[in-house]
Order: structure tokens, then sequence, then C-alpha cells
């Protein structure tokens, strides 16, 4: 469609980063990527770096054995501000805030959560509890002994950076736009008379309404839960038969 066949006005390899990068935005853009990875639990440093990919994580859990018996599952609260490096920790609520003038002193009263995790009044959240700092993930000590997995709940950005691009097909008319407007403007960069011809793929794949890119995102958004169920099954089978 950019008569480069024989890939010289661009090599391959900018084909292929074009349909990653096309994938991650519709991923950032519509969440569509939606990921559950295990992982041994740090016990040491309780501090692991993310997945690759990931941009937006939902939920942590911490189990034993393995993905197969995780009845005994346990939910990981957010909590602002923490930091480790498997010794102590910081923080500006510590639970403990006898010398602090603003944050309450939690100790010893059973009735009051801890301020700074997204649900109050647990004896759980009080305990188990992670924060992201510089691309980790931080788990507070009490997760040491009580599971040896972690499984984090997130959001993908649709393919990792060097891995085979799989797309879905309801988005393949987007990625497909997407890299072509990128190459033509490569083109059009050199000799002006590729301007009529990006003109239309800019307006096939941005126009408001009726744009590919904007058809994409609907067609995510609009989808019901069983069919969220299936995109989910299709990417992890992609995955899987690309060896990742």
């Amino acid at each position: 469609m950019v008569d480069d066949v024989e890939y010289r006005a661009a090599p391959k390899g900018f084909y292929t980063s074009m349909v990653q990068k096309a994938l991650e935005e519709l991923g950032m853009d519509t969440f569509f990527d939606e990921r559950r990875e295990s992982f041994d639990l740090p016990t040491e440093s309780l501090t692991m770096p993310l997945p690759k990919g990931c941009f937006n994580v939902r939920n942590i859990y911490l189990f034993n054995g393995d993905e197969c018996n995780i009845s005994n599952s346990i939910k990981v609260w957010w909590k602002r501000n923490y930091f480790t490096k498997g010794n102590g920790y910081i923080a500006n609520d510590k639970f403990n805030n006898t010398m602090d003038p603003f944050y309450t002193n939690h100790y010893g009263v059973s009735n009051i959560g801890n301020k700074n995790l997204i649900r109050y009044n647990t004896q759980q959240s009080a305990k188990f509890y992670y924060n992201i700092q510089m691309g980790n993930l931080m788990l507070s000590s009490y997760c040491r002994g009580v599971a040896n997995k972690v499984m984090i709940h997130y959001n993908g950005t649709g393919c990792d950076l060097g891995d085979v691009p799989f797309i879905p097909v309801f988005l393949r008319t987007a990625v497909e736009d997407y890299v072509i407007e990128a190459i033509l403007r490569v083109r059009m960069a050199k000799d002006k008379s590729w301007v009529p011809l990006w003109t239309i793929y800019e307006k096939r794949l941005r126009q408001p309404y009726e744009g590919s890119w904007e058809k994409a995102e609907y067609r995510i958004k609009s989808m019901n839960s069983g069919q969220r169920s299936d995109l989910y099954e299709y990417l992890a089978r992609g995955s899987w038969a690309d060896g990742a």
C-alpha cells in the first residue's frame, strides 16, 4: 500500500515496531489487554520488577501452591508512599505515628484503619499492602510469611517490545492504517508527491466517528463480558503460539 514491498523506504523492523506501537496505544486508550501473571514472592527484598508491558496494576493477590489451587488467596491493598528494600520501610503513615502531628496514631486502636490504604477499617489492609515506585512492586513484610506466590492483575500494552505482534481481528484495520500513515510520513518528508496518499490514510485513520482508530476503540469499549473473556483467551493463545 506504500510501494515498499522490498523494504527500501524503511527496514522491516520499522514496520514491526510501528505495529507494536499501534497496539501499545490502543492498549493504553482502551485497556483491551487484561492480564494475570503469577511470580515467586520476593521474600528477601520484598521488591520485584513489574511484568513487561504492564502500565496499570488492577489487583495484587498472594497465594500458596499453583494457580489451580488459589482458594485461600489474600488480597493485597495499595498503600500511599510506601517504599522498602526488604528491611523496614518508609511511608508518610507508619501506623504507629506517636511523633507525627498530622497523621493519626493507629497503634492499639482496632476500629481505625490505615487512611493511606484504599480500604479502611480492616485488619487485612493494615498488614498486606503494596506500592509501585520506579517500575517496581514493593510488598509489606507481612506478605513474606503467608504465601510463596504473588499474582499481578494488570493491563498490558498489547504487545511487549521484541515480541511477535499478535493482532486481534477487529483491530487489524486500525493497526494497518496506523502503520501506513507512519511510513507515508517518512516518504512524504523526502518526496512531497506522497502528500495526497498520506492525506487519504491520515483521514482513514483519524476521521471523527468514521476513522478506523475510533471504530476500533468503540468495538472494544462496547464489548460485553463474554466477548472480553473470548478476547483474553485469544490473546493468551497467541502468546503461547509465539512461544512467549
